[in-house]
């Protein structure tokens, strides 16, 4: 096995976990969340930037992109994106 076979199957459990963070950012509470979009956002950039790299026709160039090609709704990534961006004014971390 060489590295970057062993990068794309470390990546693709990654994929599941970004999954399942979307999932929970998009059911958290509004009011007290426990759940990071920002985060979840940097996981993703992050995500579609290494694979990206890794092959050249990668699905996806970007988070609205990433909803869409993995079957989110509009409605879903607006929502997503609205939680991103209440969030992004108090995050403490780095944004990509």
């Amino acid at each position: 096995m060489n590295f970057k076979n062993a990068l794309i199957y470390l990546l693709d459990f990654e994929q599941y976990n970004i999954e399942e963070l979307v999932g929970a950012v998009l059911q958290d509470s509004d009011t007290d969340p426990h759940y990071s979009a920002v985060t979840t956002a940097n996981l993703i950039k992050c995500y579609i930037k290494v694979m990206q790299e890794l092959e050249e026709d990668f699905y996806c160039s970007d988070i609205e992109n990433y909803f869409l090609k993995n079957q989110y709704t509009t409605e879903e990534y607006k929502l997503f994106m609205e939680k991103y961006n209440r969030e992004s004014t108090v995050y403490h971390s780095q944004i990509f």
